[in-house]
């Protein structure tokens, strides 16, 4: 039975791995690292709490194991996020100089697409539990807390041909914003973007 839960630091490196799996063609998209390599930086160089109070974070779990995660963001981020101190000489020397920018422009590129409410930064689900509704059951829970939390709607952006379109679609998101990005081609792999939106009113 899947039940969802709100995210816990214990977490963390279980995130990591689903993130990374889900999204491994991104990740590995013109780096000369392996999945190992990505998931050991990732874990260095994201900056995730269960504390945060501009995060909305809930994880499924079937039995003991994480099968999805969605990650919102609903306010600025606190103004001491990001500043965790990250060894980058050390990294650099070890994962090289090219990888390590590639590494960081990727995610700053995921962060690009602004929003003016809360803002689904991934969602993911574990490639061996799709099909089952878990997607929907975490955005179902998330709406739920976003409308006790006052949030007035909900944003997020999709790859054109990725297949999670048609969930939000039935989810009432609307598309909002048609992007074609040459650089977000060359760095993630996919140029062609939308951008979708819903109330929560």
């Amino acid at each position: 039975m899947i039940q969802i839960e709100t995210y816990q630091d214990e977490y963390f490196e279980e995130i990591i791995t689903l993130l990374v799996s889900s999204f491994e063609s991104k990740f590995c998209h013109r780096q000369s690292l392996s999945v190992i390599d990505i998931k050991n930086l990732l874990s260095i160089l994201w900056d995730l709490s269960a504390k945060d109070e501009s995060l909305l974070h809930f994880v499924a779990k079937e039995e003991d194991k994480i099968v999805g995660d969605i990650l919102i963001q609903c306010d600025k981020p606190h103004k001491n996020k990001g500043q965790q101190r990250i060894p980058l000489y050390d990294l650099i020397r070890k994962y090289g100089f090219f990888n390590m920018m590639l590494l960081i422009y990727k995610l700053g590129i995921l962060e690009v697409f602004k929003h003016d409410n809360c803002y689904i930064e991934h969602i993911a689900v574990d490639e061996t539990m799709r099909g089952r509704g878990i997607g929907d059951m975490l955005l179902s829970h998330a709406e739920a807390a976003l409308k006790e939390r006052g949030c007035s709607s909900l944003s997020l952006a999709v790859a054109k041909e990725n297949p999670a379109r048609h969930l939000y679609i039935r989810k009432n998101f609307k598309e909002v914003q048609y992007l074609n990005s040459r650089f977000k081609g060359y760095f993630l792999g996919i140029n062609e973007w939308i951008l979708m939106k819903k109330s929560l009113n």
